[in-house]
């Protein structure tokens, strides 16, 4: 669990609430994840905003302290000889630290490194960060000296960091003698590395997203109906969310109307999705354009429109998803 999204609607005369944190309970795996916010989600203190977006505070790092389990998949080559029938061995190499020897055992009930095929083990150590490199070998099942020349054609190693779900792919395509000697072992940086959504959550901070509404400058461009508007980026979407104000007749004909609202980090910005409710006998809108700015950075994303948002005009659509300007 990375993030939760938390708000209320602003209903009744004292609605305003400052919440200081959230604990979410899994009774499964007995673990507690905590969501600090300390803010208000009040119309009239802080920011006027009445929704907030929650990191978890206690599973946005892994401890070091605890074992990190990792999956790793091996797949021999398909070709004459590729396959052993002894044992292979594997060190991982992360930014953090590297693993100790790990001994992945064959045998005649549970035959592993054949021909074409991959074989996936688990394997828990300290957290080691991103995985920079293995180390493979090639040794005898019974530790005796080799005898005879043998090798073993790995094709790909694949290691996925269980709880993330990261992945870290090395594309060997190499041969691994059997041997006693540990210099004999062959070493291979990661070709490519993989890193789940749920990673680049954890790593995500709140940002204050700056969002300027046009409205065009003809007859009966204003709308009096409810606009939303749902922004998506490279890290996920904001959710839908309302564009209001008190005391203000937003959305008027060449008017602007500019919000302040915070969300998680969206990374790179998308599209949007424009929307409103129809709910008044004067909603038609002719929305010129959006601007999105990331008050983090000063990067403004601009969202071209010049269309009605009408049932009665046009195509008749009252939601328009909006791509940015380049």
């Amino acid at each position: 669990m990375s993030k939760i999204r938390v708000w209320h609607d602003n209903k009744g005369p004292a609605a305003g609430w400052h919440l200081e944190s959230i604990d979410v309970k899994d009774e499964i795996m007995d673990e507690t994840f905590r969501f600090p916010c300390d803010r208000w989600l009040a119309k009239n203190e802080d920011d006027g905003q009445i929704m907030r977006e929650l990191a978890c505070a206690n599973h946005d790092f892994l401890d070091l302290n605890e074992k990190t389990k990792y999956e790793i998949a091996t797949t021999t080559a398909d070709t004459d000889d590729a396959e052993t029938k002894e044992n292979v061995w594997i060190v991982l190499e992360g930014r953090k630290g590297r693993s100790k020897e790990f001994v992945i055992e064959n045998s005649s009930k549970k035959k592993k490194f054949q021909r074409g095929t991959t074989d996936t083990i688990d394997f828990s150590c300290k957290n080691l960060g991103e995985i920079a490199s293995i180390c493979l070998g090639h040794a005898t099942k019974d530790g005796k000296k080799v005898k005879t020349e043998s090798f073993w054609h790995v094709q790909e190693v694949v290691v996925t960091e269980k709880e993330l779900g990261n992945k870290f792919i090395f594309r060997c395509d190499a041969q691994i003698p059997l041997s006693s000697k540990k210099q004999d072992a062959m070493t291979f940086e990661c070709s490519k590395s993989q890193e789940s959504f749920a990673s680049k959550v954890r790593s995500l901070v709140p940002v204050k997203y700056e969002i300027i509404i046009i409205t065009g400058d003809e007859k009966g461009s204003g709308t009096d109906a409810n606009v939303f508007i749902t922004i998506y980026g490279s890290n996920g979407d904001s959710g839908k969310r309302a564009l209001q104000q008190k005391f203000r007749n937003l959305f008027e004909r060449g008017h602007t109307d500019r919000f302040l609202v915070e969300m998680l980090d969206l990374g790179e910005l998308q599209r949007v999705m424009m929307e409103h409710d129809n709910s008044s006998s004067s909603s038609g809108w002719l929305l010129d354009r959006v601007e999105v700015t990331n008050t983090a950075n000063g990067v403004t994303t601009i969202f071209l429109c010049g269309k009605w948002l009408d049932t009665e005009k046009a195509d008749g659509q009252i939601q328009r998803v909006l791509y940015p300007k380049y």
